[in-house]
């Protein structure tokens, strides 16, 4: 467990993001599969947005991400999306809990050192984001979730414990 990622780059969202905003809940009946739900995440907020997302991208949004319902989908459909992290002030306290069990990380920061599209490198361990415009300080998580996303979540960790 290292717990760095580098070349991440970043797609900026603003303002207060619902679950609805990340995957509307037509899709949350009607699709299974959170690789068909990838390509409609925020689709009412920003048409077109999930088919420029790639694999290794993290969000970063300047407001509180992840309120309102208990949508599990709303992450497993960003993860599916190639979305690695979520950068936000503060997460609505269910979509933060479902994240790091489903091995997205949500990491709380005020301010990310980035604009869009910039690269930063992650430091889990040491509680950094190094952009091109600073460094970001946050809290750093425990190492035992740092370890739960990088085996790919809660339900992939105990798998390989059993």
């Amino acid at each position: 467990m290292n717990g760095i990622k580098q070349n991440l780059r970043v797609r900026k969202i603003t303002g207060t993001i619902s679950t609805d905003d990340i995957i509307p809940g037509r899709y949350k009946h009607a699709l299974i599969h959170p690789a068909d739900m990838a390509g409609h995440v925020f689709e009412n907020l920003l048409p077109g947005f999930a088919q420029t997302l790639r694999t290794g991208d993290v969000l970063s949004c300047d407001s509180t991400f992840g309120i309102g319902s208990s949508r599990e989908q709303a992450v497993s459909s960003l993860l599916a999306a190639g979305i690695v992290a979520v950068f936000a002030p503060s997460f609505g306290r269910i979509f933060f809990r479902n994240s790091w069990n489903l091995g997205l990380l949500a990491i709380e920061i005020d301010h990310l050192p980035a604009l869009e599209g910039d690269t930063v490198c992650l430091d889990l361990n040491k509680g950094l984001v190094i952009g091109p415009s600073g460094v970001g300080c946050f809290i750093p998580p425990p190492t035992e979730m740092i370890s739960m996303v990088e085996q790919g979540g809660l339900l992939a960790q105990l798998r390989q414990s059993i």
